[in-house]
């Protein structure tokens, strides 16, 4: 099938790559296969990949901007993952998030690709708002960051647990903020959509260290508890009429209701042997299924084009982060990413994107790690990068940490005593 494609920019209008203002069309073609998002579940969503390839040429003569099909990236994986990692061993700490998420990719590598493959889409930080919808839980910020330093600031959604209760309103809202082409007067939107777990540098699943607090924590909470209720309760006495919600407890009770509907829909078998990474799993499909629900009453494509990325945060921080030797690492697993332009759906395949150098990794890493909200920083963005000459694997410092979650330095802590333990 073939799909039309604007190439180019015409003066005066957007800025930025746009795919609505070039005076002539290039032609391309799509060539779409369907495969398994990922094989670590047997009810992840399974996507069409887009392999798009360049049939022609703009009008001024020059090949449109359009990749070609390309070969997965290497991942710096171990030969033989460990069943618990050593913490100063990164590859085999990045396998025990591979071994319950696969498709799980470096946070500033996958926005690094998110930010590629939608570019060509004519998704820029200039002429899109970006709407996101993670937890409520502070450390999500860490992702906020990352997502705002190239997409600028976002409308936030947020949830707890992931869940959307804005609205058909709250999105309209958001959605009216986004930039106009001065061309067409079309607007653009990026739908960022994560749930999210901790799973700590030893390989503990929904173990997380915050600053400040000495004992261990737990990422997410509101998810643990519902599997908690669930394995308790079982999903019959769980199940839960649509639109009805505890007054005093509103959204851990809509989460719980749509969370337990989705996966009694599903047929899944909560067992002894399901666990936090699978009801985090359960959760994207249920809140992805909801934000296409709102998408599809909030959004009009004969005005607007958008895009939708969605996916699981993964925490993979340090157990104790007064360590000066410790590593915090960020993760996301993507389960969809697709483009809707002009109404036409192209669904992508990060894993086609070829990954940037470590170097240019460095500097992304760095550059989001400048967002502090005092505006300064008491540590080295530069030295986020400690996975070696051909990783892709990038540090989180801790005293970003203290600084971006609790707005102190960490030295702060240190001097009072407020140290974290095992």
């Amino acid at each position: 099938m073939a799909l039309k494609m604007k190439a180019g920019m015409k003066q005066g209008t957007c800025k930025g790559a746009c795919t609505c203002c070039g005076a002539k069309a290039a032609r391309v073609s799509r060539k779409a296969v369907t495969v398994r998002a990922s094989s670590y579940h047997s009810n992840w969503r399974t996507q069409s990949v887009a392999v798009v390839q360049n049939n022609g040429s703009n009008g001024n003569g020059a090949n449109a901007l359009v990749p070609k099909q390309m070969a997965q990236a290497a991942r710096p994986l171990p030969a033989q993952p460990i069943a618990r990692p050593t913490p100063g061993d990164l590859n085999n700490r990045y396998a025990s998030v591979l071994k319950h998420f696969p498709s799980a990719l470096g946070v500033d590598d996958f926005i690094a690709r998110v930010e590629v493959a939608l570019c060509y889409f004519g998704f820029t930080g200039d002429n899109t708002i970006a709407v996101t919808n993670l937890c409520r839980d502070e450390v999500t910020a860490v992702l906020k960051d990352k997502i705002e330093t190239v997409w600028g600031g976002s409308f936030n959604v947020n949830g707890l647990g992931g869940v959307i209760t804005c609205g058909v309103t709250g999105f309209k809202a958001g959605l009216s903020h986004a930039p106009v082409c001065s061309g067409t007067g079309r607007e653009r939107y990026v739908f960022f959509s994560f749930p999210h777990i901790g799973i700590d540098e030893v390989g503990d699943v929904g173990a997380i260290s915050r600053p400040g607090r000495a004992k261990k924590s737990c990422a997410c909470g509101a998810l643990a508890k519902c599997l908690n209720e669930v394995k308790a309760d079982g999903l019959g006495r769980s199940f839960a009429i649509p639109g009805v919600h505890d007054d005093e407890d509103p959204e851990y009770s809509i989460l719980k209701a749509r969370m337990m509907n989705k996966m009694k829909e599903e047929g899944l078998n909560v067992d002894d042997n399901f666990g936090l990474a699978d009801i985090t799993k359960a959760a994207e499909r249920t809140i992805s299924a909801d934000l296409e629900k709102l998408i599809s009453k909030a959004v009009d494509t004969s005005k607007a084009d958008y895009a939708v990325v969605t996916g699981v945060q993964i925490h993979n921080w340090a157990r104790n982060l007064d360590d000066p030797n410790s590593y915090s690492m960020e993760f996301v697993a993507p389960a969809s990413v697709y483009a809707v332009v002009n109404g036409v759906a192209t669904h992508l395949d990060l894993s086609q994107i070829p990954q940037v150098t470590p170097r240019m990794l460095n500097l992304l890493a760095g550059s989001s790690m400048g967002n502090s909200p005092s505006g300064s920083q008491d540590y080295d963005a530069a030295a986020s990068y400690t996975g070696g000459a051909s990783s892709t694997l990038q540090q989180i410092p801790s005293s970003y940490l203290f600084q971006r979650l609790v707005s102190k330095p960490r030295a702060s802590f240190l001097t009072a005593g407020n140290g974290h333990g095992n």
